[in-house]
């Protein structure tokens, strides 16, 4: 193969996209009505491509798995979070909600790789039980003197929450940096 073949052959495809200069072009014209192997290649690369894969049953059924999966590991996450919320609230004097948040934000951070995801798989959970345990006689007893103070347990409550949850995001943040500079 000469240096024309070659030049021929690389120039092939811009060729074939009509997107080559004048000159250019006429130089690969000339040369694929002079060289038998530079036509043939250039006659191979006209044959359409086969057609896509249809996807079949065996990968809409991968697939369905595939989602089964993701959806139990998510009803697992939020059912830990309600769990959570549940057992650490602030005014039940535990304190086990610090280290416990900080693990379910870097947990799920790392799962879901989005802040937005673990502040909300955090946050929502634990509102809505301050909600039903301050704002409610559902456990037997108003734990506030009117709705305002109720929800103003409720939030600062989530607050302190979600800024637990926070560091436990910057957490999961900086373990994928590490594994990323490795």
């Amino acid at each position: 193969m000469n240096t024309r073949c070659s030049v021929t052959q690389d120039l092939l495809p811009l060729y074939e996209e009509e997107l080559l200069q004048l000159k250019t072009q006429r130089f690969v014209e000339e040369h694929l009505q002079s060289c038998q192997e530079c036509r043939q290649i250039a006659e191979q690369s006209q044959i359409p491509l086969p057609a896509e894969v249809i996807p079949g049953g065996a990968s809409k059924k991968m697939m369905r798995n595939i989602t089964l999966k993701l959806t139990t590991i998510q009803i697992f996450f939020v059912a830990i979070a309600f769990i959570l919320a549940m057992s650490t609230t602030i005014m039940n004097d535990n304190s086990g909600f610090i280290l416990t948040y900080a693990i379910l934000g870097a947990v799920t951070y790392l799962f879901y790789r989005s802040v937005l995801i673990a502040i909300l798989l955090a946050g929502i959970p634990n509102f809505i039980w301050n909600c039903l345990l301050y704002m409610t006689d559902w456990f037997g007893e108003f734990y506030a003197q009117s709705f305002s103070e109720a929800l103003l347990i409720a939030l600062t409550s989530l607050i302190v929450h979600l800024l637990l949850t926070f560091v436990g995001i910057i957490i999961g943040f900086c373990i994928l940096k590490i594994r990323e500079e490795r």
